[in-house]
């Protein structure tokens, strides 16, 4: 009975509202139903987002001030940079090393053609290296990835493959290295 009585007076309530009032109610709990399920999340989304912008200008901010304390005059910095290649008069022992690599992979280099060409503004020579190389294809490629290992200084500038015939397991090879050596001073 009092189910009743309460759905008989909702419904005497809401007659006496009228149309003007049955729609306000309407727009009301559409609007709180919107705001609960868009607007408060996208509020949050929104907090969020601005929190961790924050946090990152911080990070970013204090990585500058870090960077600015270690900050060392630009001198001493290219002074360290030279410091990380050989002398010059290192280059047979440089040499010495592609041609142990190149045993080791089962090739031999008899002849090759060097030519140094010293840098017109900074302190590094470049010994280009031009090695004819005949071998199979696999032991050319480890000699490639160990030089490249072993011979930190050294750069591969240019390689070229040449085969006599389909079938044949050797292959030509013309390698160019490039080793950078300090000029001494």
């Amino acid at each position: 009975m009092t189910a009743r009585l309460t759905r008989r007076s909702i419904g005497r309530r809401l007659g006496r509202l009228g149309l003007p009032g049955m729609v306000g109610i309407g727009l009301w709990v559409m609007s709180a139903t919107l705001y609960f399920s868009a607007v408060l999340p996208a509020q949050q989304r929104l907090e969020e987002a601005r929190h961790s912008a924050a946090s990152l200008q911080e990070r970013i901010a204090r990585a500058g001030r870090q960077l600015s304390a270690n900050e060392r005059p630009a001198a001493e910095q290219l002074a360290e940079f030279y410091r990380a290649f050989p002398d010059e008069r290192s280059s047979p022992d440089w040499i010495g090393k592609i041609s142990a690599t190149a045993q080791s992979c089962g090739l031999s280099l008899d002849q090759g053609d060097y030519k140094p060409s010293r840098d017109k503004i900074g302190k590094l020579i470049r010994l280009q290296m031009t090695l004819p190389v005949k071998g199979e294809y696999g032991q050319i490629r480890r000699f490639l990835a160990s030089t490249g290992a072993n011979v930190p200084i050294a750069s591969l500038e240019h390689v070229q493959f040449e085969r006599q015939k389909v079938g044949d397991p050797l292959v030509d090879a013309k390698i160019r290295l490039v080793l950078y050596l300090e000029q001494p001073s």
